[in-house]
């Protein structure tokens, strides 16, 4: 039987996997979420304004309160004080 714990920090040698946060909504916005092409692969709509970013973070962020959730932010540790 498969025990859920839910999105907990991982650490690799040059990645940190965290969950997801609003101070993310640039990165978000500069990287991936805007893309019509990188979206289009996972079937999700494009967001285009901080505002939509926000409500996208919200869902992620109020569905870490479930074990069963799973969604990391996968940031190197070189663009971060670690």
């Amino acid at each position: 039987m498969l025990t859920h714990v839910g999105t907990n920090t991982i650490e690799t040698e040059r990645l940190i996997l965290r969950r997801f946060e609003y101070t993310d909504d640039d990165a978000m916005l500069k990287y991936w979420v805007a893309d019509e092409k990188i979206q289009s692969l996972y079937s999700e709509p494009v967001y285009s304004t901080k505002d939509e970013v926000k409500g996208l973070l919200d869902k992620y962020i109020g569905s870490y309160e479930k074990n069963d959730y799973y969604r990391w932010a996968v940031v190197e540790k070189k663009r971060v004080n670690v």
